[in-house]
């Protein structure tokens, strides 16, 4: 019985392991789609691995008569563990990966209405209106811009506290994916090699 759960093991770390191996295809050039290409290659491998796992499990119990050492149970779901935590990982980069372009899109519009608050900006716009009332339209415009401004300042600040959360999120999450990867992999290679 013991053989056939170490058995059992082996294949799942073996499917792991061939999974692993699957060559990625080309990599993006920019720093944007890079960091999409990773989430989106992370998300993948971990819902193969999920699958891998749950068919593994599957499998297992259609078998009859074989149950799992109470020590393979724990490898099983501390392996599931892991998976959930690497998707929870994923998931906060990528949140954390749309926080930063927003504040790049956000940023970027701050510094178009820095320019069009210039003297010479305000009197190109009116100039082109050609109204008796110029004075009148060109403070009106110049209150629009700062009131943008204001909302936008506010908008990119509140956004660094969420990328900062975020960061923080992402380091513990890393940290815990670290910690069960440092628990479990080497218990499964030690079932393994005690074959």
């Amino acid at each position: 019985m013991l053989r056939i759960g170490t058995f059992s093991i082996i294949l799942f770390a073996c499917s792991v392991t061939a999974f692993g191996q699957t060559p990625p295809p080309a990599t993006p050039t920019d720093a944007n789609s890079s960091m999409a290409y990773d989430i989106s290659r992370i998300a993948q491998s971990v819902q193969q691995m999920t699958s891998t796992l749950k068919d593994f499990v599957d499998k297992f119990a259609k078998v009859e008569g074989i149950t799992l050492a109470e020590k393979q149970q724990r490898l099983v779901a501390g392996m599931q563990l892991l998976i959930q935590a690497e998707q929870r990982a994923a998931g906060i980069e990528k949140r954390q990966i749309e926080l930063v372009e927003k504040e790049g899109q956000l940023r970027a519009r701050l510094v178009e209405v820095e320019n069009e608050l210039n003297p010479q900006s305000i009197d190109r716009s009116v100039a082109l209106e050609g109204s008796t009332q110029t004075p009148e339209i060109k403070e009106a415009r110049r209150r629009a811009l700062q009131a943008e401004r204001t909302s936008l300042s506010g908008i990119v600040q509140q956004l660094q506290v969420s990328l900062r959360d975020a960061a923080n999120d992402l380091r513990e999450a890393q940290l815990l994916v670290f910690r069960l990867r440092r628990t479990f992999l080497p218990q499964v290679e030690r079932e393994l090699s005690e074959q």
